[in-house]
């Protein structure tokens, strides 16, 4: 039993750091294929949009990997969709924190969940 919850908690450690590695590079990337600009008018930053969907393409990849890795590690499904509630948390904290449109926001919660079903459906492929 306790065995158990050690690999859970462990398979769910490493699937954090998966998932948010992923996300870290997805958002490198995306700010490199696309830099942000300063209006010196407003005062403010632009996005570009290619950063963002650079972003949005990493959460669906890091709640995916991460929630494989940790799924696949633990043998059961549970630490997967915790790796894609952390994944949620964070894109709701950015979203709110940077006063992201609505929809950047719905998207911070239904790409990562879309990612964590995708992931437990190809796991249990795998292990049939």
């Amino acid at each position: 039993m306790a065995s158990t919850f050690i690999r859970s908690l462990v398979a769910t450690v490493v699937g954090i750091v998966v998932a948010f590695a992923l996300i870290l590079l997805a958002q490198y990337a995306g700010g490199e294929l696309s830099p942000e600009a300063y209006d010196p008018v407003t005062g403010e930053i632009l996005i570009p949009a290619g950063a963002t969907v650079a972003l949005i393409v990493g959460w669906f990849a890091g709640a995916f990997a991460g929630g494989w890795v940790a799924m696949r590690v633990s043998g059961r499904a549970g630490p997967g969709w915790v790796v894609a509630g952390a994944v949620i948390g964070a894109g709701l904290y950015r979203a709110v924190t940077l006063a992201d449109a609505w929809w950047v926001m719905a998207l911070g919660v239904l790409v990562p969940l879309a990612a964590a079903w995708a992931a437990q459906r190809t796991t249990s492929l795998a292990a049939n």
